[in-house]
């Protein structure tokens, strides 16, 4: 809990710097931070209705001198996360304000090169008759939503061990902060989606007419990259407003899941692959990312988790931590 407040207040810090320095009215953005913050502890509830009953069981099974310190912090952790998510929003919306779209021409390049000079979304149109669109967008934003933005206040729920909750969230943190901030910043782009719109090209039309015919661009997920371009084109700010593409933040943080499921409970390793690939499937077949957007972040944030594993038990193993007296049981 301590962790997860002192990452939030230098998120804080951090994001006020930045648009105070590079946003034309800053005062008036930052307000917007604290005049927001009431309203938008409701989208815990509106995202996260559905994981709302499963937690309820399994706080069942949490000793009850424990239940009320955890959903203390619980709460306080609503409020930190529910904070930290309209930073990330306000500095996403910055971004393109700091440095120009560059990297979309490189990132379409690389995708090609690794798929043997096909666009991977060409190759995941190939299931489109077996997809539904609805159910698509559905599991894409609405099932990831509430674990990917509120994963602190699942983990003081769930988990009574403080290294590992404490661990992960680091990983939320570097899911978020390092690679939905700093590099997407350093790798400005945009997406497939709107390759075509923000270069004024046509490379990418197929992909448009493929978002038609599959009924994507006439549902749900067509009305939100609408919303999220005419956010962009005229500047406005609305909550989870903001346009990147590389590296993902959804494979990012859905990495991250599959990781504390694969760590927690090793049998259920098949589930947290099969999350993995979903979601990197669905992010390219969307039109949203590149699919070397999904491999970077999967590949950072595993690089992240193996550090930090390594460094836990390098700790356990120090000469200090080892002369230590054991309490008996």
């Amino acid at each position: 809990m301590v962790l997860l407040f002192r990452i939030t207040m230098f998120y804080l810090a951090a994001g006020a710097a930045v648009i105070a320095v590079f946003r034309d009215n800053p005062v008036v953005l930052i307000a917007e931070i604290a005049a927001k913050l009431p309203a938008s502890l409701s989208v815990f509830y509106t995202v996260g209705g559905w994981a709302l009953p499963g937690l309820a069981i399994v706080l069942l099974f949490v000793p009850r001198e424990d239940l009320v310190r955890r959903l203390a912090h619980a709460l306080l952790a609503v409020f930190l996360t529910t904070a930290f998510f309209l930073v990330f929003t306000m500095l996403k919306t910055t971004m393109p304000h700091i440095l120009p779209f560059w990297a979309d021409p490189l990132m379409a390049e690389v995708d090609r090169a690794l798929h043997f000079g096909h666009d991977p979304w060409v190759l995941t149109h190939m299931f489109q008759p077996w997809i539904d669109a609805g159910w698509a967008g559905q599991i894409y934003f609405n099932a990831w939503a509430a674990p990917a933005m509120f994963l602190p206040v699942m983990l003081i729920l769930i988990d009574g061990d403080t290294a590992r909750v404490n661990r992960f969230i680091w990983l939320y943190a570097f899911a978020w902060i390092v690679m939905g901030n700093i590099v997407a910043l350093a790798f400005l782009s945009a997406g497939p989606v709107y390759y075509d719109r923000l270069i004024g090209a046509e490379e990418f039309t197929g992909l448009s007419a493929a978002l038609a015919s599959s009924g994507i661009a006439s549902g749900p997920m067509g009305a939100i990259q609408d919303k999220l371009w005419d956010a962009y084109v005229t500047g406005a700010q609305h909550a989870g407003s903001g346009i990147s593409a590389f590296p993902s933040v959804h494979i990012a943080m859905i990495s991250v899941i599959a990781l504390y499921i694969y760590e927690r409970w090793r049998v259920l390793a098949p589930l947290s692959a099969f999350l993995v690939l979903s979601y990197l499937f669905l992010s390219v077949y969307l039109g949203w990312h590149y699919a070397v957007d999904g491999y970077f972040s999967l590949a950072a944030v595993a690089a992240a988790w193996v550090w930090l594993r390594k460094r836990a038990a390098a700790g356990d193993r120090s000469p200090a931590r080892a002369a230590m007296p054991v309490a008996a049981e």
